[in-house]
């Protein structure tokens, strides 16, 4: 039987029978995979500690007929501010599902792996809906589906102050071709700069977040709606924060 070595980031785990997981891997050396994790659930396992959402490990996997195996698997770093924190996990699993949901199995991408292993450190200690946010336009970007927030997506004009911007025509539109565009928003300066701002967001954890949380609230309910028309229904974890703010009032 086939075994192969893996670096992973952990992006999801669905229980399945009394002891088992299927766990859904961000690999460095093949993208996205899912495997199964037998009895990772029994408190004698020597996979249970890894198999957690968020964690970073190395595993070794055999081929299966049609899911692979997870074998063996060790912490290369863990985050438990993420799972002991309300907050944390919720945003750091809006990301996480986000990255989930818009890539496909076994579609290598380095750009995407290294995001994750970065973004992690800073979702367990500092802003984590800054944090997302970020992560989500830094992937959109990586991954050749953003928007363009920077450049008239008619005329190619750099854009400078107020303009508009369209989620179908996939970006900025200066005013000079708002009367081509069917559909289109306002597009304030303060919201692009916000994005410019979050696209060159270095991940040292010395790194400022320095953003107005009305800036942060438009940027937010912006990005929510670009996701939905691409996704074209409501991320899961979007549910579990507003239980969550629920809460907090």
């Amino acid at each position: 039987m086939e075994t192969f070595t893996v670096e992973a980031i952990v992006l999801d785990t669905k229980n399945f029978g009394d002891a088992n997981k299927v766990v859904t891997l961000f690999t460095k050396e093949f993208g996205k995979l899912e495997a199964n994790a037998y009895g990772c659930r029994r408190s004698r396992s020597p996979i249970s500690g890894a198999m957690q959402m968020f964690n970073h490990i190395s595993a070794e996997l055999s081929r299966g007929v049609k899911v692979d195996i997870i074998r063996e698997a060790d912490i290369l770093n863990f985050y438990d501010a993420l799972t002991a924190d309300l907050e944390r996990l919720a945003y750091a699993s809006l990301f996480f599902e986000i990255v989930n949901r818009m890539t496909l199995p076994l579609e290598k991408s380095s750009e995407t792996f290294y995001l994750l292993e970065k973004s992690l450190p800073v979702l367990s200690k500092r802003n984590p809906k800054v944090a997302a946010l970020i992560g989500a336009c830094q992937f959109m970007e990586a991954s050749g589906m953003q928007l363009n927030f920077s450049r008239c997506v008619h005329c190619g004009a750099e854009i400078f102050g107020d303009a508009a911007i369209s989620l179908t025509d996939g970006g900025a539109v200066c005013m000079n071709c708002v009367e081509y565009v069917e559909e289109c928003r306002p597009y304030p300066e303060a919201l692009r700069k916000t994005f410019e701002t979050m696209l060159g967001f270095d991940w040292r954890e010395d790194t400022k977040l320095n953003f107005k949380s009305r800036q942060l609230e438009v940027a937010e309910n912006f990005f929510a709606d670009y996701l939905h028309s691409i996704l074209g229904n409501e991320l899961k974890s979007e549910q579990f924060i507003r239980e969550f703010l629920t809460l907090k009032i």
